[in-house]
């Protein structure tokens, strides 16, 4: 090759290599620039996140974990739009602002306790539902804006997991009363092993989870069994229900509706004669007993004339004589809401709809 071949031959290569030059020269610039832009938007989120939960809020900017269908939900304190009340692990008291740390607990495991403490008190309980009673029994207590106590079981009246009795149960806990176990299946207790206790409970507790978010820490054993005697069974009963955590309580007045009403038609007492018994059995407990002395009644919400009739004089009843009516764990001192359950988190995605023996 000529030297007069070779000039043109170096000039394009010095072109070719400036051009290439220029590209990567570019292709640094936009690199630096993207780089510390991104870095500086990462930043701008990172600290807007870390402003709003030094707040107590969740920065829009983060979008919330999917769930999947049959799971249970990532644990989260932020309360739903529209809603009002406290949000707790995951689980909603929609009827109580709490602030601060949880109170200790009152109610002392595997201790029985027959009446109210706190003087002035009246508690009213039910137990052995919810049944299809108990919609009109809540709305009640929603225009007295009174709460109670409801003792549930988990596959007696009807299964806990139905729709229907879903619906009702999540009903009287987001209405503020409160919520205790009455075992799955309202066994005797003193016929039962430790074990076949264990399970009724724990069964329950699932149950509670499932539907609820939240395993109750009060219990009252089917019938009172356990707590009457043989001493023997009952402290079998007692150190067991204690060993799970649970304060168990029963009553001082019971209007006997389990024993004497037939809730088919016709009903074998009239309405006026068995209101004169059940009435009779509470103002006997009352008169008997020292002026402003406290009460546990016991009613059922399974009975459509304890709904209709004997809760609403019940209600009038205990305030003439001006008591206070709260449920049973405030009643003997647990008035903060978070002391009536052992554990609260999100419910189940999707629970069960059947129970199975």
């Amino acid at each position: 090759m000529t030297v007069s071949e070779k000039k043109p031959m170096q000039t394009k290569n010095k072109v070719l290599i400036a051009a290439v030059s220029l590209i990567v020269v570019a292709g640094i610039a936009c690199g630096v620039y993207f780089g510390v832009h991104n870095k500086s938007v990462n930043n701008n989120v990172s600290n807007s996140t870390s402003n709003n939960s030094t707040s107590g809020s969740t920065s829009s900017l983060v979008s919330p974990t999917p769930t999947l269908a049959g799971a249970t939900p990532t644990p989260t304190n932020v309360l739903p739009s529209g809603q009002n009340g406290t949000m707790i692990n995951g689980t909603l008291f929609p009827y109580y602002t709490l602030t601060g740390e949880a109170p200790v607990p009152v109610g002392i495991p595997g201790t029985v306790y027959t009446t109210c403490k706190t003087p002035g008190t009246f508690s009213i309980s039910f137990d052995d539902g919810p049944s299809d009673y108990t919609h009109e029994l809540l709305d009640l207590l929603d225009k007295e804006n009174l709460k109670v106590t409801f003792f549930v079981n988990g596959n007696n009246q009807g299964c806990i997991y139905d729709p229907k009795v879903q619906s009702v149960l999540k009903r009287a806990y987001q209405s503020g009363h409160q919520i205790a176990s009455h075992t799955w299946s309202h066994p005797k207790l003193t016929t039962l092993t430790t074990q076949g206790i264990t399970t009724e409970m724990t069964r329950l507790e699932q149950a509670f989870m499932d539907v609820l978010g939240v395993v109750p820490r009060y219990m009252r054993p089917p019938y009172g069994d356990g707590t009457f005697g043989p001493a023997a069974k009952d402290a079998v009963v007692q150190s067991t229900l204690k060993g799970l955590g649970y304060v168990i309580t029963t009553w001082d007045m019971a209007t006997t509706d389990a024993d004497i009403d037939d809730n088919n038609t016709p009903h074998k007492l009239t309405d006026e004669a068995l209101m004169k018994i059940e009435q009779g059995q509470v103002t006997s407990v009352v008169n008997a007993g020292a002026k402003g002395a406290t009460h546990m009644e016991l009613m059922h919400d399974t009975y459509m004339r304890t709904v209709r009739i004997m809760a609403p004089w019940s209600i009038n009843y205990a305030k003439g004589l001006g008591y206070k009516i709260v449920p049973v764990a405030t009643c003997l001192g647990d008035e903060d809401p978070r002391t009536w359950y052992q554990k609260i988190g999100p419910p189940s995605a999707n629970p069960p709809t059947t129970c199975t023996k």
